[in-house]
């Protein structure tokens, strides 16, 4: 059967990005989906989704829950057969991505990821994590845009840590890893994420981005891990 996807979207204070990420959302030629967007600003995406009058979108407060807080609170209304998560500031850059998602978790398991574009303000760098292996142990390879997994799986696993902070997508894929779900590498320039301070981990929250990658290590049995991120990934692979 294909599955219904639910793209939950966390956002606080960025309104402009938010919307194209919506609109980026709006242009898949995949139409069973919902887009679920939680506020843990002000309301200022709130108000982007109020204008956009789209039926396959709805908001939710999230109370200022913090980054994990506001998925979580978007999961709570989602009610899709999958999840798919999308930052507000990324973007789906394949129209027929969520297509290719849905045809991935059709038999109704496993995790579906993608490759990508690296957006910075000078260029786009093509960024591909490569199939599923042992990596997964030592670097995050995987984008936390565009990869999904089916809601009844995501429980199963015990849903998402808020104790693991900015490692909360790692995390999961950890735990999906090895309970043995099959993972689907969706190669090619499917997702755009933006790179910026708040999330490079020599920018902003360097102090906590140290504090939960030890916490991911401890709980996981981890060593040797040093703290890096998608650019640096991609920068080291050519």
């Amino acid at each position: 059967m294909w599955p219904t996807l639910s793209v939950v979207l966390p956002t606080r204070n960025r309104p402009h990005l938010l919307r194209q990420a919506l609109l980026s959302l709006l242009r898949q030629t995949y139409r069973r989906f919902e887009a679920v967007v939680a506020e843990d600003g002000e309301g200022e995406g709130l108000g982007v989704v109020e204008a956009l009058k789209e039926p396959h979108i709805k908001g939710v407060w999230s109370g200022k829950r913090g980054q994990v807080g506001a998925r979580l609170r978007a999961l709570e209304v989602a009610q899709g057969d999958a999840v798919l998560f999308l930052d507000d500031d990324d973007l789906l850059l394949d129209p027929a991505y969520l297509y290719r998602v849905a045809r991935a978790l059709k038999g109704g398991e496993g995790v579906a990821y993608s490759g990508g574009l690296l957006l910075t303000p000078s260029e786009a760098i093509p960024y591909e994590p490569g199939p599923p292996g042992p990596w997964l142990l030592k670097d995050n390879r995987i984008l936390a845009s565009g990869t999904a997994l089916p809601r009844k799986a995501l429980q199963d696993l015990g849903g998402l840590d808020p104790q693991m902070g900015h490692y909360w997508d790692w995390d999961l894929w950890l735990r999906a890893f090895r309970a043995g779900l099959p993972f689907h590498y969706l190669p090619g320039p499917n997702v755009g994420v933006r790179v910026h301070g708040e999330n490079q981990s020599y920018g902003a929250n360097l102090e906590s981005r140290r504090r939960d990658l030890s916490s991911l290590m401890a709980k996981h049995r981890l060593e040797g891990i040093t703290l890096k991120d998608h650019l640096q990934l991609a920068l080291t692979a050519s």
